[in-house]
């Protein structure tokens, strides 16, 4: 539970970051042969749920929010059931191949800090 800042009491905040968003970039996925048909209509709709500029022009880009990244994941509701895990696996991979480059900048701007 955090604290009311007025307090001064900074003890009770919790160090934890959540993920709130990312910008879409060129990455390379990893997939199984199954799942690589399913990249197209993943990546198309991935840019259509995303917020353009979401944090400003300064940030700019294509933006996935934690709300847009749920929506994604629903899009193999709209598959036969025989295509949906390998539409489930490919927007796994997607997301984790564009947040890879993410955690490494963290991962290394960290490492400058110390």
């Amino acid at each position: 539970m955090l604290s009311d800042p007025k307090d001064g009491d900074l003890k009770n905040l919790d160090p934890e970051l959540s993920l709130i968003g990312f910008e879409l970039t060129d990455c390379e996925v990893q997939l199984e042969s199954i799942s690589l048909k399913y990249l197209r209509a993943v990546h198309r709709t991935a840019l259509e749920l995303a917020i353009p500029n979401r944090f400003g022009l300064e940030a700019g880009g294509f933006w996935l929010t934690n709300e847009q990244i749920a929506q994604l994941r629903r899009l193999p509701d709209y598959y036969p059931p025989r295509e949906a895990a390998a539409v489930a696996q490919t927007i796994e991979a997607y997301l984790k191949a564009q947040l890879r480059d993410f955690y490494s900048a963290a991962l290394e701007s960290g490492d400058r800090d110390h």
